[in-house]
């Protein structure tokens, strides 16, 4: 269901752009998944006058079933004399039931809590080195700390995160000490597998470059 699902939201039609801004699993059942549709309306009196309007849909679901989704519009709203985005809702829906086997499958796996805060965040990447300037960005800088400490404990809260760019920085960083003599246990090593191995992908950046890369393709090179 959830793929036909995927396939449902690919819209193809003309005035209408659209993408997915992040699909990837959550856990073994679970996936999130964040997509974008912009519809470009003609004016009436002058067709080459367009508006846009940019919607979202926040969606988790399991292959067979959607346990949460919301459908919202891109809004406009001053602040302080300045324009600000907001997201409207338009439309929720949530399966309490099925959400509460999500916070147990993923405490399960990961020994913490699911944090919901962190959940559909699409403006968070992983690399280094990014934009013209070629700047890290601060969860590299971070990292970079953390691996100087040889700070285990904190990379393994990372790696616990909701947000998967935050864990494939945690697998990032605890590949690294583990080069510098860093032991992990089996426990430790089987949610290191499992963050490897998720299907879907993360936001990254490398140069000026910003792009979608499958979570695989990033963590192959991470051996341990």
């Amino acid at each position: 269901m959830f793929q036909k699902y995927t396939e449902t939201l690919s819209i193809k039609k003309e005035g209408v752009r659209s993408h997915w801004e992040c699909l990837r699993d959550l856990t073994n059942e679970f996936k999130e998944g964040v997509f974008i549709f912009e519809i470009s309306i003609p004016a009436k009196d002058n067709p080459a006058i367009r508006t846009v309007q940019t919607f979202k849909v926040k969606i988790i679901a399991t292959h067979k079933q959607i346990v949460f989704y919301e459908l919202s519009e891109r809004k406009n709203k001053k602040v302080d004399y300045e324009w600000e985005a907001y997201d409207a809702s338009i439309e929720r829906y949530k399966n309490d039931d099925k959400f509460n086997s999500l916070r147990n499958a993923f405490k399960t796996l990961f020994k913490v809590d699911i944090n919901e805060n962190e959940l559909f965040i699409i403006n968070y990447v992983y690399g280094e080195h990014c934009g013209f300037a070629g700047i890290n960005p601060q969860g590299r800088q971070q990292i970079d700390d953390l691996v100087a400490r040889k700070d285990k404990h904190e990379l393994l809260k990372w790696l616990k995160s909701t947000n998967t760019e935050k864990q494939i920085y945690a697998v990032d960083g605890l590949y690294q000490i583990s080069r510098l003599g860093v032991k992990f246990t089996d426990d430790e090593l089987k949610m290191i597998k499992f963050v490897k191995g998720k299907k879907g992908t993360i936001n990254s950046c490398s140069g000026c470059f910003h792009t979608q890369q499958l979570i695989s393709s990033v963590t192959k090179q991470f051996n341990f």
